[in-house]
C-alpha cells in the first residue's frame, strides 16, 4: 500500500470518528483496591468515567455491606492473582433479612468480573438489570455459593422492552457448601429477558431444597428470553438441571438455543425433590444434544418437552438412564438417543464382574 493510499485511510478513519461514525477505543484506567472502603470508592469512580476502568483485588476478604451498583459502562472488575479461593467477598449471611441484600447490582453495560468468589448473601449475590438494558455481562472464573435466594439473577418487569443481550458465564463454580440450599426458592442462574448468552463450562452443586417444594433449576432461562447456548456444563446433585421457559404462557418462553454436551447427575437419594434434568416448557426451536443425565431416585423423566408452543425441536444423540417424552402436546423429532436402563444394565455388568474377581 502506498504512502497516499495511506494517507487518504487515514483521513476517512479521521473523519469516521469526529463524526461518530466509528467510536473510539475507551481508555483504560486501572485501580488497585486492598479494602473494602476502597472497593466502594473504585466502583463510585468507575460509575463516573467516560473511558474503560479495571479494578483489581488484592487477595484477602472483603465484607459487603453495602451494595455495589455498577451503573457505568466497560468496568472490568478482576483479581491480581486469578484464584477466586484467595479473593473472598461476604454478604451479612445466608439469612432471610428485612431489607435486599444483593453484593453486585448491575445496570450498566460491558460490565465484566473475574477470579473472585461471593457468598452469603440474604438475596442474589449478582443482580444484572435487563429493565436497566445491561447488555454485554461477563463473569468467568468465580465462585458463587451459599445466597438465600438466587445466586445469579437476570431480572425484568413484565412490562419492560429492553432486555439483557449478550451474556457470557464461563468456568464458574455456583453451589450450596452444606450439600442443600437454605429453602426451596434459590437457583443457580434465573434469567428474564436475555438474548445471545453463552453458559459454557460451569459447574453446579447442591442447589436442592430441604423442604416444601422444589427448588428452582441450576440453569434457568425464561420470560423473553431468546437465542441461548447452554454447553460444556456439569450440574450435581440439583433438583432441576436446565429449564428454558416457565409454564403454558408463551411471555414466559425462550424462543431459540442449543443445549449440548451437559454432564447432569443426581446421586443424592436425601434431596426430596429430585426432578427432571432439561425441560422445554413453550420453548421452541431448541436443539439438546449429547447430554449425558443420570438421575436416582424416583422421578421418571431425564429430558421433558411440554406444551404446544413447544416445536421445532431436536432431541438427539443424548445418553440417559430415565425417560425423554412429550408432555401437553409438546413436539419435539427424536433421533440417536440411549434412553431407560442404559446406566442400570452398565451397573449390573460392573456388578457380576467384580462377583467374579
Amino acid at each position: 500500500m502506498s504512502h497516499h493510499q495511506n494517507k487518504i485511510i487515514g483521513l476517512i478513519l479521521f473523519y469516521c470518528l469526529a463524526s461518530g461514525l466509528v467510536a473510539a477505543a475507551p481508555t483504560l484506567q486501572i485501580i488497585n483496591v486492598n479494602n473494602e472502603a476502597q472497593l466502594y470508592k473504585a466502583v463510585h469512580q468507575a460509575n463516573q468515567s467516560k473511558g474503560a476502568t479495571r479494578i483489581v483485588l488484592a487477595n484477602g476478604h472483603y465484607n459487603i455491606k453495602q451494595r455495589l451498583s455498577f451503573s457505568g459502562s466497560h468496568i472490568n472488575l478482576t483479581s491480581l492473582s486469578g484464584d477466586p479461593s484467595l479473593v473472598v467477598l461476604s454478604g451479612q449471611g445466608m439469612k432471610k433479612s428485612p431489607s435486599a441484600e444483593i453484593l453486585f447490582d448491575v445496570s450498566g453495560a460491558h460490565i465484566s468480573l473475574s477470579g473472585f468468589t461471593l457468598q452469603q448473601s440474604a438475596n442474589h449475590l449478582i443482580q444484572v438489570r435487563a429493565e436497566k438494558n445491561a447488555d454485554n455481562f461477563s463473569l468467568s472464573n468465580c465462585v458463587l455459593r451459599d445466597s438465600y435466594e438466587q445466586l445469579l439473577k437476570v431480572s425484568s418487569s413484565p412490562s419492560s422492552k429492553t432486555f439483557a443481550d449478550n451474556g457470557s458465564i464461563k468456568n464458574c463454580v455456583f453451589e450450596y457448601t452444606a450439600g442443600i440450599g437454605p429453602q426451596f426458592y434459590i437457583g443457580g442462574i434465573d434469567a428474564h429477558s436475555s438474548r445471545n448468552w453463552t453458559i459454557v463450562g460451569n459447574t453446579f452443586r447442591n442447589i436442592a431444597s430441604p423442604s416444601q417444594h422444589v427448588a428452582e433449576h441450576a440453569i434457568h432461562f425464561w420470560r423473553k428470553s431468546a437465542n441461548i447456548t447452554v454447553l460444556n456444563n456439569t450440574i450435581e446433585n440439583c433438583d432441576r438441571g436446565i429449564g428454558f421457559g416457565l409454564g403454558d404462557d408463551i411471555n414466559n418462553q425462550t424462543v431459540g438455543g442449543l443445549i449440548a454436551n451437559n454432564s447432569i447427575f443426581n446421586t443424592n437419594t436425601s434431596h426430596q425433590f429430585t426432578d427432571v434434568g432439561i425441560i422445554l416448557e413453550a420453548s421452541p426451536n431448541i436443539d439438546i444434544i449429547n447430554n449425558k443425565i443420570v438421575i436416582e431416585g424416583n422421578y421418571p423423566n431425564a429430558i421433558e418437552y411440554r406444551f404446544t408452543a413447544t416445536k421445532n425441536v431436536a432431541i438427539k444423540d443424548n445418553v440417559t438412564n430415565k425417560s425423554i417424552v412429550s408432555r401437553d402436546g409438546g413436539q419435539a423429532e427424536l433421533s440417536g438417543n440411549n434412553q431407560a436402563n442404559v446406566f442400570s444394565k452398565l451397573k449390573q455388568n460392573l456388578e457380576y464382574l467384580i462377583d467374579r474377581l
